[in-house]
């Protein structure tokens, strides 16, 4: 399954890349990569889940400074911790998508405009009005999940 998660996010991105308006392309390659694994995340194994979560970490360690990557990346990483059987893998993964919402919330401002993504062909704006509700809604998932 890791290959063809792979292939399948590394087609999508480039389809989208090569399609779309969006002008960044590792906010594209990390909304890719998300929907990726939303698409095909049931049914991962333990080294499946942390192939992917180090894409993510390739994606965030390529643009660690870009608010809307981060949002993404944070995301795609908490979808994976849900399908994450293993619990030390899916409280690490929960607790890197903490810190990746924090740090998203630190570096974007309310005034920020959205970028635009591509997903499954529909453009789709990327913007900070929710940062703070996914961020709550995951920390109270981690103060459950004890």
């Amino acid at each position: 399954m890791r290959l063809a998660s792979l292939a399948f996010a590394v087609s999508l991105g480039f389809a989208a890349c090569a399609a779309g308006p969006a002008s960044d392309p590792a906010l594209q390659q990390t909304a890719s990569l998300m929907v990726s694994i939303t698409q095909h995340g049931e049914g991962m194994s333990a080294n499946d889940i942390a192939d992917l979560s180090a894409q993510l970490d390739e994606q965030v360690a390529g643009a660690p400074n870009d608010a809307y990557v981060l949002k993404l990346a944070a995301q795609a990483r908490r979808t994976l911790s849900d399908y994450a059987q293993d619990r030390a893998q899916r409280v690490n993964l929960r607790h890197a998508a903490l810190a990746e919402f924090d740090k998203a919330i630190a570096l974007s401002k309310p005034t920020d405009p959205p970028r635009t993504i591509l997903i499954n062909g529909e453009e789709v704006g990327v913007d900070f009005s929710d940062l703070t509700a996914l961020r709550a809604d995951l920390f109270h998932q981690v103060q459950t999940d004890r």
